[in-house]
């Protein structure tokens, strides 16, 4: 059983940041930990967790071996705990692109830089890697790596989808973040990158 796919849908619930699953040599899970946010009621929570693995992955567990520990502060909504991105600039020769990126976190602004050969493929990588590296700067952990970005089309529009490798402990698992193109496609690579790696932040 995939138990990192299970935590990665979880963590798409409201007011949940993240989860753990521990299970036993059988492949049983005996605990699940969540970190939400204070905007619902833990037991609101819990019974939300409770009837998506049951009705997703036909999975019935006793409420009791679920924990949920709630921040204080509603991160979603606090932009003080948020990583906000705040704009990129580009520079350019004939042969290569260097992407400047600014995130701020608690007041404070971090640059993050990615330089790579000119090419279609190479400035999207260099895009999402300069919010990385950002990130990095934040969190002080290296643990994202960009493993493939994509453009496609939903709804008549134009959405980047980006995958990221979220390395933990030697557990490689893959976090896919999204983003309408609204104004060039750079712009949306690095929204759609944030939005991939942003709850895993909270956990570092």
């Amino acid at each position: 059983m995939d138990f990192e796919e299970i935590e990665h849908f979880l963590s798409h619930i409201k007011s949940v940041l993240t989860c753990k699953i521990i299970a036993d040599s059988n492949n049983n899970i005996t605990e699940i930990h969540v970190l939400s946010n204070s905007s619902r009621h833990s037991k609101q929570v819990v019974r939300d967790i409770r009837t998506t693995l049951l009705s997703h992955f036909n999975l019935d567990v006793d409420y009791k071996i679920i924990s949920v520990a709630q921040l204080n502060k509603n991160f979603p909504g606090n932009s003080g705990y948020r990583l906000l991105y705040e704009g990129y600039t580009n520079e350019t020769n004939s042969d290569k692109i260097k992407i400047i990126t600014k995130l701020r976190w608690d007041e404070k602004e971090y640059i993050g830089k990615s330089e790579k050969i000119k090419s279609e493929k190479n400035i999207m990588m260099a895009a999402a890697m300069s919010i990385l590296d950002a990130v990095k700067k934040v969190t002080e952990h290296d643990c994202f790596i960009v493993n493939d970005i994509k453009s496609t089309r939903i709804a008549d529009k134009e959405i980047i989808l980006s995958a990221i490798t979220y390395i933990n402990h030697g557990r490689e698992s893959i976090l896919i973040g999204s983003a309408i193109v609204y104004n060039n496609k750079i712009d949306s690579i690095i929204k759609a990158t944030l939005n991939a790696v942003n709850k895993k932040v909270y956990c570092l």
